[in-house]
């Protein structure tokens, strides 16, 4: 323990309690991770519908924007249902940016509900220790055996938590890998050499011709959550919060804090804010305000995986992106970044996994849920293949949201090998050896509390970079120490030394 407590740095960190750098996702496995099966058909439950008590279940879940025929949807997802599980089902989707602060919400009122989505924005792990979630390991033995059986145990596995299971995966991109996404129109007309590009600093040129040619459109598209820090050269432990590192290929695993490149990130962001590449109310303003419009040339991602140029392109208001990888495929051996739990409050938790079972397992329920309605919100071109209706009014294009993408119709222009691509990244992607580690929060609860209410003060002006970091670092830094960062850093370095001794790593 005295030597990774002596490599910690004496600069404070932050485990934000409900909320996480984007993994975009996020979006994310490895080994065995992508072994799924692809039911094109309902699985039988193990009761009959009718002999199940009717019951309404909550789900609540993010969504970059709300759509406008979200009813018309929840109607017919819950006519499909009904048949099957004798349920029915409300939909709450939430905007992201409000999604963090919606569920603390709901939890803290004690709201009785069924469902909700966790993740890279709202991490299982400190649900779990807050006693906020059911543990899942007998209702999905019970409830849920074709799930189950979809998922492969290695995931299962690296999902526990401290023994138990409490979120259900949905499994798509295990890896990720770091880049950035750029409008084709703006690297087209400004001949932007895609392959110069190797670090977030070359693309200054470029932003810089976005910023003097083009004063409608925001060169960077950095809203907080949109900021990544590109780290290709450290291991990130998961489970304690996104500013602990450990450099890959040290065999001895020292445990740094916010080390250097680490804190450039954010002094770039600081950089490109005062050179107005970030929008100017980039900290009070959301992404969904703009991208939809076309109105960002080049935003940030975490998991460049096959297929997002055609998904972003329908995000950026049809223009057509490029994606620039930054660095090779990683991963933690498992995925946590996108799954479903089920709350505490619920009376109904084995009514709640037969749905979850439903979602992941039935490509029917999982594409009405994805894509609406067949010949109101789309048309099939063929079995596999389907074409959004122009000026369609439900299209959350937030396909891992909802359940495992490997189930999912192809949109028209997306590679006939997707998902086989998808499967070998997640296969081959380099592992994380210390991937598996998870903080428990519960000895530094109040800590954890102090530090989040001082960190929640700077955290988006600093992401965002409207708050100059030369100047407001040395304050935060104070501020933190005296609310508690010292003992947050010697439990974390405690619980990681735990880690590696039970792992034979040290």
């Amino acid at each position: 323990m005295k030597k990774t407590m002596a490599a910690i740095c004496t600069v404070p960190l932050v485990l934000s309690l409900l909320a996480g750098c984007a993994n975009s996702n996020g979006e994310l496995n490895g080994g065995n991770a992508a072994a799924s099966t692809e039911p094109s058909g309902s699985p039988e439950t193990s009761e009959t519908a009718q002999s199940l008590d009717p019951v309404q279940l909550t789900w609540y879940y993010p969504l970059t924007q709300q759509q406008a025929d979200q009813q018309m949807v929840e109607d017919e997802v819950n006519k499909y249902i009904k048949d099957k599980i004798n349920a029915t089902v409300k939909l709450m989707p939430v905007s992201v940016g409000d999604y963090v602060q919606k569920m603390n919400t709901v939890l803290a009122a004690g709201e009785e509900f069924d469902i909700l989505w966790t993740g890279y924005l709202l991490h299982t792990e400190v649900l779990a220790s807050k006693g906020a979630l059911q543990p899942l390991d007998e209702l999905l033995t019970n409830d849920a055996p074709e799930l189950k059986a979809a998922v492969p145990q290695v995931i299962w596995d690296g999902l526990k938590i401290d023994g138990q299971l409490y979120g259900i995966p949905n499994q798509q991109i295990s890896a990720f890998r770091n880049g950035v996404l750029v409008q084709k129109r703006f690297a087209d007309k400004y001949n932007l050499d895609v392959s110069s590009i190797k670090k977030m600093e070359d693309l200054e040129p470029f932003l810089e011709q976005i910023k003097q040619n083009e004063p409608d459109i925001i060169p960077y598209g950095n809203f907080g959550s949109q900021y990544y820090p590109h780290s290709p050269n450290w291991s990130v432990p998961v489970g304690s919060d996104y500013h602990f590192f450990v450099k890959k290929g040290d065999t001895s695993y020292q445990l740094l804090n916010y080390p250097e490149e680490d804190l450039d990130a954010y002094r770039l962001a600081s950089k490109w804010y005062k050179a107005g590449y970030i929008y100017k109310d980039a900290g009070t303003s959301k992404m969904t305000d703009f991208e939809p419009q076309g109105l960002i040339a080049v935003l940030g991602s975490t998991t460049l995986k096959p297929g997002i140029e055609q998904d972003e392109q329908a995000k950026n208001g049809g223009n057509e992106v490029i994606a620039i990888p930054l660095e090779d495929w990683y991963t933690n051996g498992y995925s946590d970044s996108t799954n479903q739990a089920i709350s505490r409050t619920s009376r109904n938790p084995e009514s709640a996994m037969m749905f979850l079972n439903l979602v992941n397992t039935d490509k029917t329920l999982y594409n009405l849920l994805i894509n609406g309605i067949e010949g109101v919100h789309y048309d099939k071109i063929s079995d596999d293949v389907i074409k959004a209706k122009d000026g369609s009014r439900y299209a959350p294009n937030m396909d891992w949201v909802f359940g495992s993408v490997f189930n999912s119709y192809l949109k028209e222009g997306q590679s006939a090998t997707i998902w086989e691509e998808t499967k070998k990244i997640n296969e081959t992607a380099e592992v994380n050896p210390i991937g598996g580690f998870k903080f428990n929060s519960e000895p530094v609860s109040t800590e954890l509390a102090n530090l989040n209410a001082v960190w929640g003060e700077y955290k988006q002006g600093l992401a965002t970079g409207t708050l100059d970091f030369d100047t407001t670092w040395p304050k935060l830094q104070e501020r933190l120490k005296k609310a508690g960062q010292e003992k947050y850093a010697a439990e974390v370095a405690k619980q990681f030394n735990e880690y590696l001794e039970q792992r034979g790593l040290k």
